[in-house]
């Protein structure tokens, strides 16, 4: 049977449709925006003392390596670590937490701070590194940790003096990438201000 103009152009049409149909079903999904965040938040209750005001060589943090990266870290069970697709830190945590140690310390009113490759006669040297930044899925309420490792040393003989742990634990008020950073803001300024009270400890401050 012959097939006239109008059926023709119909099967065409519906071709064309499930063509089109096809090629949608088969186009990759539109990625997420990717969302840049920072840590850039200062204790409102840095602890503030008088005293010689020794001079302290700040050195850039170290981190361990699943932390020295833009990649914004997750875990959602005990001994495992992911990472966002479409959230990620401006810098990475170490970069990012060295100027507000700084100003954290500058904030004592205590402390006089180097920063290097910047030299002169420095009294100390503090030395910091990242052992862990995470947003925990694992528990509830979900949690961002921080946790620091640092140490105190005699910038003549370069003895290590004093070196202790800070860890903050904030709970997130959202099971978002978004509330993880706001909680890890949260922490770093409590992390921050108990460094500042070690230095202040460390440098005998009163």
């Amino acid at each position: 049977m012959t097939r006239g103009p109008a059926v023709r152009t119909g099967l065409a049409l519906c071709a064309a449709a499930l063509a089109a149909g096809c090629s949608s079903l088969l186009a990759p999904a539109a990625e997420a925006p990717l969302a840049i965040a920072m840590l850039d938040t200062l204790p409102q209750d840095i602890p503030r003392a008088s005293c010689r005001a020794p001079l302290v060589r700040v050195e850039r943090p170290e981190s361990r390596p699943a932390y020295d990266t833009t990649r914004m870290a997750y875990t959602q069970q005990p001994h495992q670590i992911a990472y966002f697709s479409s959230n990620e830190w401006a810098e990475r945590p170490a970069q990012m937490l060295h100027p507000l140690l700084v100003r954290a310390l500058e904030a004592t009113g205590c402390i006089r701070v180097i920063v290097p490759p910047d030299g002169g006669p420095a009294s100390y040297i503090l030395r910091t590194e990242v052992i862990e930044l995470t947003q925990d899925f694992s528990e509830e309420p979900p949690k961002a940790r921080l946790a620091l490792r640092v140490r105190w040393l005699d910038a003549v003989s370069g003895n290590l003096l004093a070196t202790r742990e800070i860890a903050q634990r904030e709970p997130m008020r959202q099971k978002t990438p978004g509330a993880g950073v706001q909680a890890a803001n949260e922490a770093s300024a409590k992390v921050l201000r108990d460094v500042a009270r070690f230095a202040l400890d460390m440098a005998g401050a009163h």
